[in-house]
């Protein structure tokens, strides 16, 4: 173990493999826009919070926030593309299910906007029971 959450005495694990794979079903089936894949993955109240502030819950409400948000990408003339970057889990209580895996992507913009050349993303996801339970995702812009 290690770390510290909230100075109490749980602590950091590393996760397994097991979550990283569910994670990398899931970033495949949303690049490819497998909507009926990513359903069988998300638990049924499964929460989602954007970058923006914008919440979900359940699959049906995030895939709609997802074709939303790829309606506005392409209509501002960019793809809605991204490198995976990276992705590793941890677990706070090995001897319970779960585990939270953390991911990096970049997205660089065919059509930069207001000086925003690429975006940077990191995005936790709790997998349980072998389905996404939560999601949170934060961004940063680079500038030219």
């Amino acid at each position: 173990s290690s770390g510290f959450v909230n100075e109490e005495e749980d602590k950091f694990h590393i996760g397994s493999d097991q979550a990283v794979e569910l994670f990398k079903a899931f970033d495949k089936a949303w690049a490819n826009r497998n909507y009926d894949l990513m359903k069988t993955l998300i638990a049924e109240e499964a929460s989602f919070e954007f970058q923006d502030g914008k919440t979900a819950t359940g699959a049906g409400e995030f895939i709609d926030m997802i074709k939303e948000e790829i309606s506005v990408e392409e209509a501002s003339g960019n793809g809605y593309t991204w490198t995976t970057e990276y992705a590793f889990s941890v677990d706070l209580n090995p001897s319970e299910s779960g585990e939270w895996v953390n991911a990096g992507f970049t997205s660089v913009l065919d059509n930069p906007e207001d000086g925003v050349i690429k975006k940077v993303y990191n995005e936790w996801y709790y997998f349980k029971d072998k389905k996404l339970e939560q999601w949170y995702q934060t961004i940063r812009k680079v500038m030219e």
